[in-house]
């Protein structure tokens, strides 16, 4: 039965060839029935499928019989050209097919070690506590060992790669690995230099960068403070995708060489203002929005620790002369509580007015930084020396104790108010010194950046870090200028904050001065007061 159906499918697809060519030549209306006579006297030559219709035409021994028998005229080279259109369209079948059937496998990802051979922090500048970011430019060398060795990444090609068939490699040059480094805590970032280059069979990425970076400040312990100065620098390859990228920390590489990493602390524009480290610690980890998709990354910290002066001189200082003019109201007669509250208020009232001023140095943090806390507990003794006023009036005028006693009750309360003004001093300086000796990170770390600030650039050998050199004359000339300059601008703003501490501090003065000359006018503070209603 399959014989039989073969027969027949063969003998309707070449009474379709048939008619396709009549109708190439132009017989359309009878085409069909033409085809079948055709078909049937091929049937009679034994000519049955297409493949011995085209066998029997290029035979030239049986082509006069198949002229004679059935295909005359322009009919045969149709029928030609419908057998090449045939073949076209089957070749074009069994490529398709061939594709189809092989199946090119994807290259599984190879997993590419970059170390960090340098880092330079170099024209470090605009340290903002307030908006908490740091300008730098940075030198950075990342090496891939025996990269040269790689004909894949020696590739004088930027894009992503892709096979003859369209389909990626998944085998990038180091110049597309180059491009792909990003900075996910800077800002602005300008590329001066991005370059590969070549060191015996290893690799060089280089690129040189300037821009703002954000870092968050710890400021728990300001003025007494170290902070960091992170950069970040990530490859936007994912650990889970295709091209993935490792960061390798390596005190040494398979050459021997060192990595060098350092700071430029001779062209430091803020040297009034912090100590410097020359020193750059890296530490490798990995970023990313999401736990699912991370991606390399490792942080190149150099750390500042803070010169404490500029704010003990401008903040703490004129606050604890504030509270301790407080203590200057004991010294009004006891029973003047009008002219104590009002001097006691003043004060007050320049202290709140200090901490506004005071806060300009600080950002909009949710905690107390050290002088904040110095800061309330000094405008707290004025509000308790106010409190204290209020009771030696409420039980001289309401109780009315004798005035014996009521003397005795405002030298406790000065004695009182002292010693606390004592303690807190005591407390600020205690701080102070737990802050910058402490076992804690932040005290390590001011310790070791003040150290290495009074050593001078000396290399870290344990970790292979080379400062870095720099003795010219220009560069000096250029510090001290910028330097001055910043002196200038710092001066120029504590002597404005200065005048207006001191014209509160006058007023003051001024209203204490009033009060005793009035009462020096009138009798001695120590003599009993005498009743002089009859004149009066």
């Amino acid at each position: 039965m399959s014989s039989i159906s073969d027969v027949v499918f063969a003998s309707q697809k070449l009474q379709q060839l048939i008619s396709k060519a009549l109708t190439r030549i132009g017989v359309e209306d009878e085409g069909d029935e033409q085809a079948k006579e055709i078909t049937k006297k091929l049937d009679e030559l034994y000519i049955r499928t297409p493949d011995q219709l085209k066998t029997a035409i290029d035979d030239p021994g049986i082509l006069p019989d198949v002229r004679l028998g059935a295909i005359r005229g322009m009919l045969l080279p149709a029928v030609r050209t419908e057998f090449k259109r045939e073949e076209a369209i089957s070749s074009w079948r069994r490529a398709v097919s061939k594709v189809a059937k092989q199946k090119k496998e994807l290259n599984k990802p190879l997993l590419r070690r970059l170390q960090v051979a340098r880092a330079d922090f170099t024209q470090l500048s605009a340290i903002d506590q307030v908006s908490q970011t740091f300008r730098a430019r940075l030198l950075l060398i990342l090496r891939i060992t025996d990269g040269a060795l790689d004909s894949n990444l020696t590739k004088d090609f930027e894009g992503f790669p892709f096979d003859e068939d369209g389909r990626p490699t998944f085998r990038p040059s180091a110049q597309w690995y180059l491009n792909q480094v990003d900075f996910p805590n800077g800002g602005n970032i300008q590329v001066i230099e991005s370059k590969v280059t070549t060191e015996k069979n290893d690799l060089q990425l280089i690129k040189r960068v300037e821009g703002e970076f954000f870092e968050r400040f710890e400021l728990q312990n300001f003025p007494f403070d170290a902070q960091d100065l992170t950069i970040t620098v990530s490859v936007n390859c994912a650990n889970e995708g295709p091209v993935p990228v490792e960061f390798v920390d390596e005190t040494r590489s398979s050459d021997g060489l060192v990595p060098q990493m350092g700071v430029d602390t001779l062209n430091f524009a803020f040297d009034d203002i912090w100590n410097l480290s020359p020193f750059v610690s890296p530490e490798i980890t990995t970023v990313g929005a999401t736990a699912k998709r991370r991606f390399p990354a490792v942080h190149l910290r150099a750390c500042v620790s803070r010169k404490p002066y500029f704010i003990l001189l401008n903040v703490a200082v004129p606050i604890t002369c504030i509270a301790f003019l407080s203590l200057m109201t004991f010294f009004v007669p006891a029973e003047d509580t009008g002219d104590r509250l009002e001097l006691s208020i003043t004060i007050l009232l320049t202290a709140v007015a200090f901490k506004y001023a005071s806060a300009a140095y600080l950002p909009q943090i949710s905690y107390l930084t050290l002088v904040d806390i110095f800061v309330l507990l000094c405008t707290s003794i004025v509000v308790l020396a106010s409190v204290c006023h209020s009771v030696l009036g409420l039980l001289h005028n309401w109780m009315g104790i004798q005035r014996s006693t009521l003397e005795t009750l405002n030298k406790v309360f000065f004695a009182m108010m002292a010693l606390a003004w004592l303690a807190v001093q005591v407390w600020f300086i205690c701080r102070a010194r737990v802050a910058g000796e402490s076992d804690t990170d932040a005290g390590q770390k001011r310790a070791m950046v003040t150290e290495a600030a009074e050593e001078g650039n000396s290399p870290l050998i344990e970790r292979g870090m080379e400062p870095i050199e720099d003795t010219q004359t220009q560069d000096i000339t250029i510090k001290r200028s910028k330097s001055g300059r910043l002196q200038a601008y710092i001066g120029d703003n504590a002597m404005s904050f200065k005048k207006s501490i001191r014209r509160s501090i006058r007023t003051s003065m001024s209203n204490i001065q009033r009060s005793i000359r009035s009462t020096t006018n009138t009798e001695p503070y120590f003599v009993e007061e005498e009743d002089h209603s009859d004149s009066v």
